[in-house]
């Protein structure tokens, strides 16, 4: 992770590259500012969350709409937009390499599908069972919260792979795919 953002208690939005420690020698780092989103008077950003490979930038306002930065790449590393993400509101978001999970303002959890560099926004949300005051998630996506009891939760979500299988006599393919295949939560 070599780019930090931030957001100030006005709703403004900075970027800046590298998290080295300053070199009196070299030029400092700045803080460059980017616009936020377009909204409605007295809406703005709270809160942002960038994802381990700085390939994502997610935000929610002080309404709880979710939004996320768009055109982010790595010879754009800023992006070049907002879009306003639909669907829910959240309290707390949190982001893998692969997704991005959020606490609705009622505890429920959700997860975002269909996340990909051509699509940073994804297509749907799907709520999962459960009900929780706080998430956490590693990069690899394991998912932790602490339970509405204030028990240690964690998420148990098998993983399957797509994968095609071309037999040698039949012109019929197999796949199979499921992200949310067995899911549920295992007290610690």
């Amino acid at each position: 992770n070599q780019h930090i953002w931030a957001c100030d208690s006005c709703g403004g939005i900075y970027f800046r590259v590298g998290t080295q420690p300053l070199n009196p020698n070299l030029m400092l780092p700045a803080w460059i500012m980017i616009e936020p989103p377009i909204q409605a008077a007295g809406v703005h950003l709270i809160r942002v969350y960038s994802s381990p490979n700085d390939q994502s930038l997610w935000a929610i306002d002080n309404k709880w709409n979710v939004h996320v930065r768009t055109g982010i790449t790595e010879e754009m590393p800023v992006g070049t937009d907002w879009d306003q993400v639909p669907g829910l509101q959240a309290s707390e978001l949190v982001i893998s390499m692969k997704t991005i999970w959020v606490r609705c303002p009622n505890g429920d959890v959700a997860r975002r599908y269909g996340i990909i560099d051509k699509n940073p926004a994804g297509d749907y949300w799907k709520k999962i069972p459960g009900n929780v005051s706080c998430l956490a998630v590693t990069p690899l996506d394991e998912l932790w919260a602490i339970g509405s009891s204030g028990n240690l939760i964690h998420r148990l979500t098998k993983t399957f792979q797509h994968s095609h299988n071309m037999q040698k006599h039949s012109d019929a393919s197999i796949s199979f795919h499921s992200d949310d295949f067995e899911d549920e939560w295992e007290v610690i």
